[in-house]
């Protein structure tokens, strides 16, 4: 999902702090237990239909404090390099400004990032992606997307992208993950486009190809309160797009897990699973690639269905992002954190990916894989 989640590195403290007091609270009832909303009701209630609308990608919630919004991409250039984008309001949950960031990795190089808060508000349209924070824009219809970071307010990192979907777009029924009134919701617009545009790094500028994804994620309640961890993969193997997530609910929302699968190419959508009808394996713990990590981190995890459908991600010493989640957190948060054996972490790598799907060859791919540690 979003990564998208390489942005809370900054913003941890104040989520995470929401999300130590869950640790105290009682388990759920069964209407408060996490669940992916899936019923006729739910569709009814949240003004959903089967296809998707273009009017989803844009603006869903109110400008609250209560609530939280962003617009993430990424590209898997030809050339090797990783590029991601992310537009956010309320710059992650209870943290009340507007934030752009772009994040550069090149072959062999360490990533570079440079992220701007704004609290000017901002521009958001609610019926279709056109986002305006500062001298940056995220624009689309879900067809075609257009995405500028201006390198004059970054100190010279910028971009300015185009994303032309190929596979269709997708949420996993609602797309709403649900523990009573509070929600976490995703839309996966672009699972993959062609990419093509420029990026901009030290006053030089390069044209650029490749292969991207755009989706858009918004809530009411800091993941942090109702999360302990996710894996979260994405990318491209023999000629299929996959998506593939595996989230596992805090105790006092049921401890639920929620497995997500998605495979797709130009012409249709070949899996569509999620909850009980995915079966997710997480790899042998390994040691993870950065020391900084004090834990063994799964190999990586693999997504298989009845059917016989398999993708499996693995982690690699490609290594994107690692960011102790608490590392610039207030001195009484990391007391309060370290005393209740907390250690949250975000981890980003680029993904070797195999792929097998009934009466196909299975085939090898590239893609990132993200792990997020809440506790």
């Amino acid at each position: 999902m979003r990564s998208r989640w390489v942005q809370l590195a900054g913003a941890a403290a104040g989520a995470l702090a929401v999300g130590f007091a869950a640790c105290a609270e009682a388990a759920a009832s069964d209407d408060q237990k996490l669940h992916l909303a899936t019923t006729p009701a739910d569709f009814a209630a949240l003004g959903l239909g089967q296809t998707i609308a273009v009017r989803e990608d844009g603006r869903r919630t109110q400008s609250s404090a209560d609530t939280f919004e962003w617009w993430y991409f990424d590209g898997l250039l030809d050339d090797g390099t990783v590029v991601v984008v992310w537009f956010g309001d309320n710059w992650f949950y209870g943290l009340h400004k507007r934030a752009v960031s772009i994040e550069l990795t090149q072959p062999g190089k360490p990533t570079r990032k440079v992220m701007r808060t704004f609290d000017a508000a901002g521009s958001f349209a609610t019926d279709h992606a056109d986002i305006e924070i500062g001298p940056h824009s995220f624009k689309g219809d879900l067809d075609t997307y257009s995405t500028h970071v201006d390198p004059a307010e970054t100190g010279g990192l910028g971009c300015d992208l185009t994303l032309r979907r190929r596979v269709a777009s997708y949420r996993p029924a609602t797309g709403y993950i649900e523990a009573g009134t509070q929600y976490f919701a995703w839309l996966v617009a672009v699972p993959e486009g062609a990419v093509t545009g420029t990026l901009t790094e030290g006053g030089a500028t390069r044209q650029v190809t490749g292969s991207g994804y755009h989706d858009h994620n918004w809530g009411n309640v800091s993941p942090a309160k109702i999360f302990d961890n996710w894996w979260w993969g994405r990318g491209r193997s023999g000629g299929h797009t996959i998506i593939a997530s595996e989230i596992h609910g805090k105790a006092a929302v049921g401890g639920a897990s929620i497995p997500l699968f998605f495979v797709g190419d130009e012409t249709r959508v070949e899996v569509d699973a999620f909850g009980s009808a995915v079966t997710p394996t997480e790899g042998a713990p390994v040691p993870h690639p950065d020391p900084r990590h004090e834990r063994p981190i799964g190999s990586g995890i693999a997504f298989a269905t009845a059917d016989g459908s398999r993708a499996e991600f693995k982690v690699s010493d490609h290594l994107l992002t690692s960011a102790n989640l608490l590392a610039d957190a207030p001195i009484a948060l990391r007391a309060a954190a370290s005393a209740m054996g907390l250690k949250p972490w975000y981890s980003r790598f680029e993904s070797p990916i195999s792929l097998s799907l009934p009466g196909e060859p299975a085939s090898a791919g590239r893609g990132t894989l993200e792990y997020f540690e809440l506790k």
